[in-house]
């Protein structure tokens, strides 16, 4: 699964290495290099992230319609499985997002081994940071998995299942030791490594909060669990201690600030292009040319209702209208029911503007907005002594700017309790709801871990598809039946698994 990046970079470590004066060495295969520069492997692997999760078709497929966003077009004959609820270990997204997402993790742990090996602390950071990630997103999704002895090769051929919860707990441990290490490298990253980073550039502060970031969402998927205040506060103590803080509101003219993009390059050529723009945008000939997911994917009539009742001007740039913006109106179909002739796209609203900006934009990995209703909720529950109504209306903000919406002034001080925090009686409920208009299309599996942990928003729509035997958004993916076929043991001794009762340890609603 490794992409022409990779590829091209070992082949540029070859010719560089070609006038070494063992070039002749016999016992040297040049064509299996064991050593690559970690730099270039960096740059392939963060490319990877943003291919194989907020960019990829399969962080979408399943969620932006259990969560109540996008529903599916009649286009396509397909998404039996999504509809009903109804899957097996063989579902693509499932058998996808668990192989991607541990191949990504090989690349960040071949480069913290080898930052290691060059006391390169910025490569040791940056991948303790970024198998953070990864392996949060692997437990938010199946629960337990291999941790501890994961990535060891033939060490351990069938590495054993670590519980969810003792994984949370090292990562929050790994953060704070990559934020401190981030910490005493602001301005000293050199220039040689910076280049490789393309998502940050070398920027050590930026990369702390960024680390702090992914921590405060780690603590927070365990605030609706007994017993865990004691442990977040103490933790949430940390991150106060390295004082790096968390992404914040871009202010900048250009850029996007303190927020996680990838971008190694985009351009509008055929394998160029932003992953994201790629799966449900258009080809490299332009809007006569949409690709696959543009025509399959289409606005459901919740998500259209929620923006259309509320008057929220970011209903434009979410969706189109219909006829993918060259008709008048708005309009999405029901979730549930078996797509007909009249789901069409001609006759339905489209992926919007705000979220398809172009095909050379940057990938975003987490925002600004995300981190600031994090820090909003931390806020409200206790956990950190700010102003939260101004988190909450600057997350607000910056969703509305990232979309290209202008001013959320107005909407913010609408007589609504959907987004007025004066006339919000229960503000938890008030920030989620506003982060999950938020996250629309910018990353699905947060919304839905959201829902799962908080029940939030409480009416998204249950699937009344026929096949659908049982009425509840699945709690969450199936193993792959790879783990079945190659890691018999370790796997089945986690017992039957079902999507609707075998939940994520911090899943207790």
């Amino acid at each position: 699964m490794k992409n022409n990046i990779k590829v091209l970079c070992a082949a540029a470590v070859l010719f560089l290495g070609a006038c070494k004066k063992d070039y002749l060495d016999i016992n040297t295969n040049p064509n299996k290099p064991t050593t690559v520069i970690p730099g270039l492997v960096l740059t392939n692997a963060l490319n990877a992230t943003a291919t194989n999760t907020t960019g990829s078709i399969n962080y979408y497929q399943f969620a932006s319609a259990w969560i109540g966003y996008w529903n599916y077009s009649g286009a396509v004959a397909a998404f039996a499985e999504e509809r009903s609820y109804q899957f097996t270990s063989n579902y693509g997204p499932g058998v996808n997002i668990w192989a991607g997402l541990y191949n990504n993790l090989e690349d960040y742990d071949y480069v913290e081994k080898q930052g290691i090996k060059l006391n390169n602390a910025f490569y040791s950071a940056v991948a303790k940071t970024m198998k953070a990630y990864d392996f949060q997103n692997l437990v938010d999704i199946y629960g337990n998995l291999p941790y501890s002895e994961a990535l060891k090769s033939t060490a351990a051929i069938r590495p054993h299942y670590d519980k969810g919860q003792a994984i949370y707990e090292d990562l929050a441990k790994k953060l704070d030791t990559a934020a401190n290490l981030f910490k005493g490298l602001v301005g000293k990253v050199a220039t040689v490594d910076g280049a490789y980073d393309i998502m940050y550039a070398g920027d050590a502060a930026k990369w702390a909060k960024f680390a702090n970031t992914l921590k405060l969402r780690i603590l927070l998927r365990q605030s609706e669990m007994t017993g865990r205040a004691a442990y977040i506060s103490t933790e949430m103590a940390k991150i106060t201690a390295n004082g790096m803080g968390f992404i914040n509101a871009n202010t900048a003219a250009t850029g996007h600030g303190d927020a996680a993009f990838v971008n190694p390059g985009y351009s509008n050529s055929a394998g160029k292009q932003n992953p994201f723009w790629a799966n449900f945008g258009y080809s490299p000939l332009g809007k006569t040319a949409p690709t696959d997911g543009h025509r399959y994917y289409i606005a459901s009539t919740y998500a259209l209702a929620f923006y259309q009742n509320n008057d929220d001007p970011r209903l434009p740039f979410v969706f189109t209208t219909i006829n993918d913006g060259a008709g008048t109106g708005y309009s999405g179909s029901p979730f549930g029911p078996t797509a007909s002739t009249d789901d069409s796209p001609q006759f339905k609203s489209a992926i919007g503007t705000g979220l398809l900006k172009s095909a050379d934009m940057a990938q975003p990995i987490v925002t600004d907005f995300e981190s600031l209703f994090l820090q909003a909720e931390a806020a409200q529950r206790g956990y950190l002594t700010v102003d939260t109504r101004s988190l909450y209306e600057s997350a607000v903000q910056q969703s509305f700017t990232y979309l290209g919406a202008g001013s959320a002034a107005a909407y913010l001080a609408a007589s609504s309790s959907v987004s007025n925090w004066n006339l919000a009686t229960d503000k938890l409920t008030l920030i989620m709801t506003q982060k999950w208009a938020a996250m629309n299309g910018i990353n699905d599996i947060e919304s839905w871990s959201d829902y799962r942990r908080l029940n939030i928003p409480a009416d998204v729509p249950i699937s009344n598809n026929p096949a659908a035997s049982v009425r509840k958004v699945p709690v969450r993916l199936l193993y792959p039946q790879s783990e079945y076929n190659y890691n018999p043991d370790n796997v089945l001794a986690e017992g039957t698994i079902s999507q609707f009762t075998t939940r994520i340890f911090w899943d207790i609603n």
